[in-house]
């Protein structure tokens, strides 16, 4: 892996999409738009107790089957869901869904979706975030129609923004 090639990649490119989606138990709806719980927990692209992530998909669909990957059968427990719809324009997004990036970090999309071993993707998203990037496309480990976006909350600066829009039972 060559990490010094993330600073290369700067400015990155606007991430696709204008809307993106978030599934989450109906008990945690109030907090969906919260990057709290991913710093507390820590996952692929952010590693715990160092910075939270805003996890979020290109459509509901793609949600639910990240959310089967994550918890397996047993995301039945934490039923009834709740769909977040979120207004997104993110200027500055490291994309790893693109063969040149790819390349340029001399890694291939195996890698970021090896395993439950999260060292690689969490120290691409540790520098993406630290030079400068907002958010990082990601291709889902649930499925290859799929894809996500990894928004660093905190690092958002104008024009980029990523807001809650509406809540669907």
């Amino acid at each position: 892996m060559n990490l010094a090639a993330v600073q290369t990649l700067l400015p990155g490119v606007a991430c696709p999409h204008k809307a993106y989606y978030r599934v989450v138990s109906k008990g945690f709806a109030s907090g969906i738009d919260d990057i709290g719980p991913s710093f507390l927990v820590g996952w692929r692209y952010n590693p715990k107790h160092e910075f939270g992530v805003l996890y979020l998909s290109v459509s509901p669909e793609c949600c639910a089957l990240e959310r089967g990957r994550q918890f397996g059968g047993g995301a039945e427990v934490f039923r009834p869901f709740v769909t977040g719809r979120f207004k997104v324009d993110v200027r500055r997004c490291l994309d790893v869904t693109h063969k040149d990036v790819l390349r340029a970090l001399e890694i291939n999309r195996e890698d970021l979706l090896a395993g439950d071993d999260y060292s690689l993707p969490q120290s691409i998203a540790r520098e993406a975030r630290r030079v400068g990037f907002e958010a990082v496309i990601a291709p889902s480990a649930a499925s290859d129609r799929c894809q996500n976006l990894v928004v660093f909350k905190d690092k958002l600066t104008p024009p980029s923004y990523c807001l809650l829009d509406t809540l669907v039972d």
